[in-house]
């Protein structure tokens, strides 16, 4: 799939955020709701990314009206203030030797530069030369996650991984849990041994059930999207996010570096730190 390829300078974990990307203030926030939105597809017509996309955006994209245009249009229409625009973008941030594929949520603007371009609230999918089946089953959860982030932004964690703090919201320990039990440690790979360090709901869930909970917006439901190298590389970092099911809000986060003690997985760790 050809991608926008974007350089953002960043330092990680906010302590000295120095992005070429421009974050959308309050005015951009507002115009965002005046305009059209434009999905920017793969240039693969049969693509399975595609049909996601237009079967997610018909069941959740209700803030603004959409259409789905190809990478050529969006070139021709990213300077009109009229669009805002979702297109996939492969991410090289400064700091890191890894490549990450995001989502990105932008604002039509009068500029060359796409890192110019009011950001609206991009999520992170996956490293790049993962299998995108580890995140398109959860594309609705994003798509709800990006509209709620543009209406209520003061009230919202970001899942920007350059400002990504240790969020921890009241609401985590009333849900359930769901998680892919092969993206879990070898410690904690039981919901008996689970149980030992985080006493709320778990349930070990397949990627259609996940789904499904996203789809029927499952108030008591949340589920883990872990972004990792997945064995593509050796070395990096791995972020965890707990998203809503009904909503896709960001419930908890948290980030490790991969090491022999701390491989690419949901930790026990990750689970005390959510049971406090």
């Amino acid at each position: 799939m050809k991608r926008l390829i974007l350089l953002l300078i960043v330092v990680l974990m906010g302590i000295n955020v120095n992005a070429q990307v421009r974050a959308a203030k309050k005015k951009d926030l507002e115009a965002f709701f005046k305009t059209k939105t434009l999905v920017v597809l793969d240039e693969n017509p049969f693509s399975y990314i595609n049909n996601v996309m237009k079967d997610e955006m018909k069941r959740f994209w209700t803030k603004t009206p959409y259409d789905f245009i190809t990478m050529a249009e969006f070139e021709e229409l990213k300077k009109d203030d009229k669009y805002s625009f979702i297109v996939f973008a492969e991410i090289k941030q400064e700091n890191l030797d890894n490549e990450y594929n995001f989502l990105n949520f932008a604002l039509g603007s009068p500029t060359d530069d796409f890192n110019e371009m009011p950001d609206l609230g991009s999520v992170p999918l996956s490293y790049v030369g993962t299998d995108e089946d580890n995140y398109l089953y959860k594309m609705g959860a994003f798509l709800m996650f990006m509209q709620n982030y543009t209406q209520y932004r003061s009230n919202i964690a970001h899942m920007r991984l350059q400002r990504l703090l240790n969020v921890k919201d009241d609401k985590l320990h009333s849900k359930e849990i769901w998680l892919l039990e092969e993206e879990m440690e070898e410690s904690v790979n039981t919901l008996e041994e689970i149980k030992e360090v985080y006493p709320y709901k778990v349930k070990f869930a397949t990627r259609e059930e996940i789904q499904k909970a996203i789809h029927d917006k499952n108030p008591n439901v949340a589920f883990l999207h872990k972004i990792g190298p997945e064995e593509t590389v050796k070395s990096g970092r791995v972020w965890k996010f707990i998203l809503s099911a009904e909503d896709g809000m960001v419930l908890f986060s948290n980030n490790h570096d991969i090491s022999k003690e701390t491989p690419d997985v949901f930790l026990m760790k990750d689970f005390k730190s959510m049971a406090k």
